[in-house]
């Protein structure tokens, strides 16, 4: 074939040539592109046909009983999605939040056969004008098609099905159907599922009595529910407001007189409502721990969905009276700068009873209980002596050193001096631990090894915090969780076994299928038999007559007081035949401004023994009365314990622990057994 033109001309350039094939190669390729793209968009669309059948099943899963979260003694703690997701019909939708929406999301839902060709390149158009996210380019069908049939999977094969349920969609519900479903089952922050719940949650209205700029602002929120609502941040909240009533005016669905309105309107927030959910929970620090136990568990499960049933360990009576011991821990002792306090109970076989995680939820949800760690002081003592009798290095008739100790940190040359005790001779183990002497301790501790110490602990008692091997690791240098303190004390309390704390029995997912049951976690044996029951005798003696008198009312208690040295933490860890508690209080102030938020500063003249035995003792005591007749499944090895030997009332310093004379700084007064106090050095 010749090159030259018809007629005898010159021949083409070769550039020409050239061009003319590969515009005929490209030509073939994007044909070929074109058909197999269509021929696969017809295949997926024709394989999807049933698919929208399930919308039929979706709708009325958005309409069934929200997820519930259930007491053991059957009361709704928390209804997950009451006052978050409450169905709506489309007539009673005003109109103003329809044309919202569809300013919002999708101008052309009332024309477009469920995908918008046009409207994708007008977004990447306006959006890269305007320099920032105005529109997008999915319609209000195909967000349904994801959101309730596809999910969220960003890949090719995923926004074609996308697109090609819409169409299908389209083509068996009404626009108004589509729109209901949208409208129903959105995200808009703050808990908020669906219209309704968001004109709640944000404004304390009801749907009909929203503003024009309201319904703007809620029709924007479900592109970034989470950092752009108005509670969040409100200014880029009313921004997003402004464009979307600038396209309302546009589309002449308001006129200018309502748009400068609502573009002039200011920003009421229902302050009240941005933490709605907090109105409607009973226990709301263990709700919170149920729902983080929940997504750990299920991560897949979409409980706000509604029609779960997450039956819990909880008792209202004891979660009643656990919040009324803090209460008045708090209130009693204001003047000695006790502002936070803490507990949480739990029977010897686990189950959480009760958990008081602060004491206000709606300030801050940070649960001390689970999420806080903080210094145990000589809560954690009974780990040390624990561990040197089970390795042998003391017996229970071993007399401590309570010589002076002096240690030099190798790497910084700074020298530590531990207070109280060191006033020379020896102390028995139940003295030293009964009257809470600090030298003692760190002598035991140092015997056994600060390292074996800390594996002990975590081995034998659970404890999962970091804990620093050194010398002062024997006085609760290390912080822990409340939690982990039950957990650990039940060594105690069982006779040697480990019982971890749960607080969920029993998950039932809808349609009544139950999804898993819990029963008690026990490790056997993670302490003889003979030494956990040396540890019970003497933990109990700390209740009779040493620094945890004043817990002496409650049947059978046992357990041991700490304070941290800078007197920020005081707790009292114990347990009964019944039950394991622990109490917690501080000096804690909370800014939400402040990295981090909480600062803890030094109580006035503060001891476990004098503020938190008696408010473990408040709540202790009609918990047990509550358990009397309760079986828990579970019944420890020892008890311990048994009749109170006859106890005469003994001045002690708080500093050594000995015998308070005229000069020490701080005194206070315990019930002792008679042996015992004849046996208590003088302090100096």
């Amino acid at each position: 074939m010749s090159d030259r033109k018809a007629g005898g001309g010159k021949p083409r350039p070769r550039w020409v040539r050239v061009l003319k094939r590969t515009s005929a190669v490209v030509a073939v390729l994007l044909l070929m592109g074109f058909v197999g793209g269509a021929v696969y968009t017809w295949v997926v669309f024709q394989s999807l046909k049933d698919r929208v059948t399930q919308l039929s099943r979706i709708e009325k899963i958005l309409m069934r009983e929200p997820t519930q979260i259930i007491s053991a003694d059957g009361v709704v703690l928390y209804r997950m999605t009451t006052e978050h997701r409450e169905w709506v019909e489309f007539p009673e939708i005003p109109k103003v939040v329809i044309d919202a929406t569809v300013a919002a999301e999708d101008e052309r839902f009332w024309s477009h056969p469920g995908v918008d060709g046009m409207a994708v390149v007008r977004a990447l158009w306006v959006n890269l004008t305007s320099g920032r996210v105005r529109q997008g380019g999915s319609t209000i069908t195909q967000q349904v098609a994801k959101r309730l049939l596809t999910g969220g999977e960003r890949t090719l094969r995923r926004k074609v099905e996308d697109a090609c349920l819409a169409l299908q969609i389209e083509r068996q519900l009404t626009k108004e159907q589509i729109l209901t479903i949208y409208l129903n089952e959105v995200f808009y922050g703050s808990g908020a599922y669906g219209i309704k719940a968001a004109a709640k949650v944000y404004f304390g209205k009801e749907l009909k009595d929203l503003t024009a700029g309201e319904a703007a602002l809620l029709a924007r929120l479900p592109r970034r529910p989470s950092s752009e609502n108005p509670f969040v941040n409100p200014k880029v909240a009313v921004e997003n407001r402004n464009i979307v009533l600038e396209i309302m005016r546009d589309k002449e669905w308001i006129d200018s007189t309502a748009y400068a309105k609502a573009k002039d309107e200011p920003l009421k927030v229902n302050e009240d409502q941005q933490q709605v959910h907090i109105g409607i929970m009973r226990a709301p620090y263990f709700v919170t721990y149920v729902l983080e136990e929940m997504r750990s568990e299920f991560p897949n499960e979409d409980f706000a969905r509604g029609g779960y049933k997450i039956y819990t360990t909880l008792n209202t009576k004891a979660q009643e009276a656990a919040e009324e011991a803090v209460r008045e821990a708090v209130a009693k002792n204001k003047s000695r700068r006790v502002t936070e306090a803490a507990m949480v109970v739990t029977d010897l076989s686990g189950r959480v009873l009760a958990m008081v995680g602060g004491t206000d939820f709606k300030r801050s949800q940070y649960n001390i209980i689970t999420q806080g760690r903080r210094q145990p002081g000589s809560a954690f003592k009974p780990f040390v002596y624990a561990a040197a009798l089970e390795t042998g290095k003391i017996k229970p008739n071993s007399s401590i050193s309570n010589e002076p100790f002096v240690w030099r940190n190798p790497a910084s040359g700074e020298v530590w001096r531990p207070k109280g005790g060191g006033t020379g001779g020896t102390v028995s183990v139940q003295s030293a631990l009964t009257r809470s002497i600090n030298v003692p301790a760190v002598h035991v501790g140092m015997m056994v090894g600060p390292q074996v110490v800390a594996n002990f602990s975590r081995q034998v008692f659970g404890i999962q915090s970091p804990l620093y091997p050194g010398p002062a690791l024997a006085l609760g240098s290390s912080a822990v969780s409340p939690l982990e303190m039950a957990e650990a004390y039940s060594v105690f309390a069982t006779g040697g076994d480990r019982v971890k704390p749960y607080g969920i029995t029993k998950v039932v997912g809808p349609g009544g299928v139950t999804l898993r049951e819990y029963k008690p976690r026990i490790i056997g044996n993670v302490l003889s038999e003979d030494n956990a029951k040396v540890m019970n005798d003497i933990l109990h003696h700390v209740v009779s007559g040493g620094t945890g008198s004043r817990a002496r009312s409650v049947v059978n208690a046992a357990g041991k007081t700490g304070t941290t040295s800078d007197h920020k933490d005081a707790w009292f860890c114990g347990y009964t035949t019944k039950v394991i508690a622990i109490a917690w209080v501080a000096n804690a102030t909370y800014d939400p401004e402040r990295n981090p938020p909480w600062m803890y500063g030094e109580m006035r003249g503060v001891f476990g023994g004098e503020v938190t035995a008696p408010m473990w003792a408040a709540a202790v005591k009609p918990i047990q009365q509550l358990l009397r007749e309760e079986a828990t499944g579970y019944r420890p090895k020892s008890y311990g314990g048994g009749a109170v030997p006859d106890e005469i009332s003994v001045s002690i310093c708080v500093e050594t622990g000995d015998r308070a004379v005229k000069a020490c700084p701080r005194k206070e007064t315990r019930m002792m057994p008679k042996e015992e106090a004849a046996e208590l050095p003088s302090c100096g």
